[in-house]
């Protein structure tokens, strides 16, 4: 058995026993759409389109408990690619260059910033993504069944920023989900930003991506999940 190996069966073991998601296990499905912002070619090639998102809590605390807030997006394959593109941001313990790189418990979802964690590489530069609740929507609380008032009711905006390496943060997109998805629907749906990119776009530094591609490759073999 290989050292990779053996590290991820803490994973799977606890996946295993959840009987789900080791990471982020409790959220809500929503469909939506995904509308660019910016100027075609400038950063990441987000486009126009529909997306099935899911805002979940990432070590499952109760109730109102502050946790990590965790935003899953997937979009669909661009012409050419075989897989879909997912982006998956976490609440961060703030937006410099170090604490947007940590995960850190959010009191709501209205408060939290929610960040790439690590850099995208694209068109020969670093790109980093951070969101957050659109000024528009009410300020929804940090658990579940707020995330499923807020979506019957108004839906969840999200306004979607990039910079370029240390630059400012610039609007990028604004993702809109304004339904809520039938899970049963989407059987065994794993949001990877590791496996499912889009071409020119690959999450870095490698060590780190490789580190979270055995952790969801584990994590779903604990749960006996397909994808």
């Amino acid at each position: 058995m290989r050292v990779a190996d053996i590290a991820g069966l803490p994973i799977q073991a606890g996946a295993a026993l959840r009987g789900a998601r080791l990471f982020h296990p409790n959220g809500v499905l929503a469909t939506g759409t995904l509308t660019r912002v910016a100027a075609d070619g400038v950063g990441l090639p987000m486009a126009n389109c529909d997306v099935v998102a899911r805002v979940s809590k990432g070590v499952g605390m109760p109730a109102t408990v502050p946790d990590v807030v965790g935003l899953a997006i997937r979009m669909p394959p661009h012409p050419g690619d075989h897989a879909p593109w997912d982006v998956l941001l976490a609440s961060a313990a703030g937006t410099n260059l170090v604490a947007r790189t940590i995960p850190f418990p959010a009191r709501a979802l209205g408060s939290a910033v929610l960040s790439s964690l690590q850099p995208l590489h694209h068109d020969g530069g670093s790109w980093w993504l951070r969101a957050r609740l659109g000024s528009q929507t009410p300020q929804a609380g940090i658990a579940l069944d707020d995330f499923r008032k807020q979506l019957g009711d108004a839906g969840l905006v999200f306004d979607i920023e990039q910079a370029h390496g240390t630059g400012p943060f610039e609007p990028l997109a604004r993702l809109t989900l304004s339904e809520p998805a039938d899970e049963a629907d989407y059987p065994n749906i794993g949001f990877d930003p590791t496996v499912n990119t889009t071409r020119d776009v690959d999450p870095e530094p490698n060590w780190l991506s490789g580190t979270r591609k055995l952790a969801y490759r584990y994590s779903r073999k604990g749960r006996a999940a397909e994808g």
